[in-house]
């Protein structure tokens, strides 16, 4: 006759015990997929509030999450070194983007101050033709700027706009990693909270995006900075343009090419921003 089996009460027991367990560490547990928010945070981020979501102290099981438990040594040490390497990797791109901006936005400048002369009259040449005009009560027509220089001056000052706001979008993400990353300790329990509640925050908010997508601004500058000038060489000589327009179009291939193959091939080691 075959065996009969009951179900042990003891497991029953335990997988409810653990079940509990688990239920009390939704909020604070590092191991936990916990679910996102739907709605942005309507409490400002402090510390009391936080510990009202994660404490209960009429809990049975409140000695595992109290204070002093490890659990809160072991996260903060397991999260700590990810976000200071997280942080200082985009502190160091955005180092860059902020020097490459300057450097950029000096050589532009010295464009712009040139290409600018051709969207107003010269008063020289204004002069000279008062003077070779025979007939005194003549009136001259219009000065209209030409085509080519409202395209490259239209360019130049687009990619200048750009510039200044990469730079700017760049202090901005400095001061926001800045607080991701608060150099202050505190309680184990009050900073593994605090620093839940901002991992939390970072992934709504699209923080890692936006910091990743602040250097395709000064992209975009420098693509346009050389439209402008392939468009000024090849109305001076239309060799020294065509060269430089093969130039730009490989780089800009290229760009594109690196853009898309990530796309097919996730271990390709040649990435753009918007891969």
């Amino acid at each position: 006759m075959a065996p009969s089996y009951a179900p042990d009460p003891g497991l029953a027991e335990s997988q409810k015990h653990k079940d509990e367990l688990l239920s009390q560490y939704q909020c604070c547990s590092p191991f936990l997929q916990i679910d996102l928010p739907t709605d942005p945070p309507t409490r400002v981020a402090g510390l009391g509030d936080a510990d009202q979501d994660c404490f209960d102290a009429s809990s049975p099981y409140a000695q595992h999450y109290l204070p002093t438990a490890e659990i809160w040594k072991l996260y903060l040490r397991e999260t700590e070194a990810e976000d200071k390497e997280l942080a200082q990797l985009w502190q160091i791109g955005l180092d860059q983007l902020l020097i490459f901006a300057g450097l950029f936005g000096a050589i532009l400048t010295a464009f712009l101050i040139e290409s600018r002369k051709d969207l107003k009259p010269d008063p020289l040449l204004e002069i000279l033709r008062a003077l070779s005009d025979d007939s005194a009560t003549s009136t001259s027509e219009p000065f209209r700027p030409t085509r080519s220089s409202l395209a490259v001056n239209a360019a130049w000052f687009s990619s200048l706009g750009l510039t200044l706001v990469s730079a700017l979008a760049a202090v901005l993400a400095k001061g926001w990693l800045a607080q991701y990353t608060p150099a202050t300790p505190g309680l184990r329990s009050k900073d593994a909270c605090e620093r839940h509640l901002r991992y939390l925050r970072s992934l709504q908010w699209r923080l890692a995006t936006i910091v990743a997508g602040i250097p395709l601004l000064i992209q975009i500058a420098l693509f346009l900075f050389a439209l402008g000038l392939v468009i000024l060489t090849l109305n001076d000589d239309f060799g020294i343009g065509i060269t430089l327009l093969v130039m730009t179009v490989s780089t800009t291939c290229l760009y594109f090419l690196g853009t898309i193959l990530p796309w097919f091939s996730p271990a390709c080691p040649f990435q753009t921003t918007m891969s």
